[in-house]
């Protein structure tokens, strides 16, 4: 009897981590990942503004990215960006550039479809959320930071943003790849005018990367 209860718990502690093992296993074998540059142009649209306007410049991102193949056409992937943007900002005839620095993460549901020649193709869709580092407006030879706080301990923008990303892609058999994506924020980035306004970011990005891993 007492060598039954004996490998009865025995069996109940080493199967759970048998198969824990075994999940692990299979979950690092469908990882990928690899780095990433792009280009990308980017603008904003306003609301309750009267006269501003905003017109795209090129920008660059640079970053990687993870993933996790669910099965043979489905993965989850986190993209994990840098990016420098720059904006073109008029209002009144008098123009400006917006320049911005932060980081972002993205998280897309894609499909995955293997083509006739062994390449790939890939759509995906899901959130992302960013943190500027900097963000600058530059006129008639001023700049203004415009994450400085004013007396009140208000900023003119909030560094946070979030919102909405899809994204296209073709892979090579070899694991280069061939991105393009665009992102559309939600979230009123405006802080101090945030009651009286609103200004929200779009991108536009292209670019490529390259695959490690199944």
């Amino acid at each position: 009897m007492k060598k039954l209860v004996l490998i009865l718990a025995l069996t109940s502690i080493l199967i759970p981590q048998v198969n824990a093992q075994g999940i692990m296993k299979r979950m690092m074998a469908n990882l990928y990942g690899g780095p990433k540059i792009e280009a990308n142009i980017s603008n904003f649209f306003f609301s309750d503004i009267p006269g501003l306007e905003s017109k795209m410049k090129i920008g660059g991102s640079v970053g990687g990215f993870i993933g996790l193949r669910m099965s043979e056409h489905f993965a989850i992937q986190e993209d994990i960006l840098v990016h420098y943007k720059v904006s073109g900002l008029e209002q009144n005839g008098i123009k400006g550039d917006f320049e911005y620095l932060g980081a972002e993460l993205t998280f897309y549901a894609t499909g995955n479809w293997k083509l006739y020649n062994g390449d790939r193709l890939s759509i995906g869709a899901g959130p992302f959320a960013g943190y500027g580092i900097s963000a600058k407006y530059k006129a008639d030879g001023k700049e203004t930071d415009l994450y400085e706080k004013d007396g009140n301990g208000d900023t003119p923008l909030t560094p946070l943003n979030i919102g909405a990303a899809l994204t296209v892609g073709y892979e090579f058999k070899c694991g280069l790849q061939i991105n393009a994506s665009y992102k559309l924020g939600i979230m009123n980035m405006l802080d101090s005018y945030k009651t009286n306004a609103s200004m929200r970011p779009g991108t536009l990005s292209a670019g490529i990367g390259y695959r490690f891993g199944k």
